[in-house]
């Protein structure tokens, strides 16, 4: 009686060779999946709380009867020395923060400068054109809010006048700015100081309707007062000059950590990635016009919007 021998076959090279690299393909596209909502979900945890601090606002602003900002800086982890000087700990990830703050009634101009790049609020000199800042404050009680690491919020530069370099500014996004060091600000890329501002009935407002404002070195030159935001409460606009010179150019620059520049108002917001731009532009030794030129269409594209209704002032997310 013979007997059927039963052959059994095992894998080629090229079929084993084959299935690795479906299974790598696979990993890949995993992979990048898991980063794409890994950065969606970033972004949208964001917004997140970009829109519940604008809803805060606006209540606080109707409740007090009140003009309130909601202003976006960065800052980065601090400690403090025995003696209370505040120190930054330069190894540690700039963050976004959210800080609501209001009126307190004080306007003026800088002037009688007070050490290195702080000024007070010089009351009105004759008339109520030679004004330049109205001052804020951090809500008491109400402490500042992290977006998470990497994400940022940009204005529309409507506030803006035009500018050789930037024609149209309402065209253009204005962000924080991306800081690498606390002591040498030239490594910094100068941004801006973005707030929102409600009035007391809760509507969006990119100026206090009551004053007009001497924002050059022409006392009869008027336009609209610009707000700062005191968040060290000292009473003073303190303001870094290391990068941004000694122009009026430096009440407007943001490019240190603890700079408290004019704010710029925005009728509109966008939420976006930016070390995913990072990432696609090369910003080291660009110009502050130059990035954001670059940041624009980056934001055009990638970023949450938040529009405010013309009447109530309430915010909502545009779909992207």
């Amino acid at each position: 009686m013979m007997r059927t021998r039963s052959l059994s076959r095992g894998f080629t090279l090229a079929e084993l060779l084959a299935v690795i690299g479906v299974i790598a393909v696979l990993a890949v596209v995993v992979s990048m999946s898991a980063q794409r909502i890994s950065k969606d979900a970033k972004i949208s945890s964001a917004t997140n709380q970009v829109i519940a601090a604008l809803g805060q606002a606006r209540a606080i602003a109707i409740r007090d009867h009140a003009a309130v900002l909601v202003g976006f800086r960065v800052r980065r982890p601090t400690y403090r020395l025995s003696d209370g000087t505040e120190v930054i700990v330069e190894s540690s990830k700039q963050q976004t923060e959210i800080v609501i703050a209001k009126a307190t009634g004080r306007v003026g101009f800088p002037g009688a400068t007070v050490g290195i790049g702080s000024y007070t609020i010089v009351f009105p000199f004759a008339a109520i054109d030679d004004l330049l800042i109205e001052e804020f404050e951090p809500v008491e009680g109400l402490p500042p809010k992290l977006l998470p690491v990497g994400t940022k919020v940009a204005g529309s530069g409507s506030d803006l006048p035009a500018f050789l370099f930037l024609p149209s500014p309402d065209l253009f996004w204005l962000s924080q700015p991306r800081i690498k060091s606390s002591t040498n600000a030239a490594l910094n890329i100068i941004g801006s100081m973005i707030v929102v501002r409600f009035a007391p009935d809760g509507s969006i407002q990119t100026r206090n309707p009551t004053l007009s404002a001497n924002a050059t070195s022409t006392l009869g030159n008027t336009s609209s007062v610009a707000p700062y935001i005191d968040f060290n409460r000292n009473n003073r606009m303190d303001i870094g000059t290391t990068n941004s010179g000694t122009s009026n150019t430096m009440f407007f620059s943001f490019d240190e950590s603890n700079d408290e520049p004019l704010g710029q108002n925005a009728m509109f917001l966008a939420v976006f990635d930016d070390d995913l731009f990072a990432e696609i532009e090369t910003l080291d030794g660009l110009n502050w016009q130059d990035v954001i030129r670059r940041r624009t269409p980056f934001v055009d594209q990638f970023a949450d919007r938040i529009h405010f209704n013309r009447f109530t002032g309430v915010a909502e997310v545009v779909p992207r």
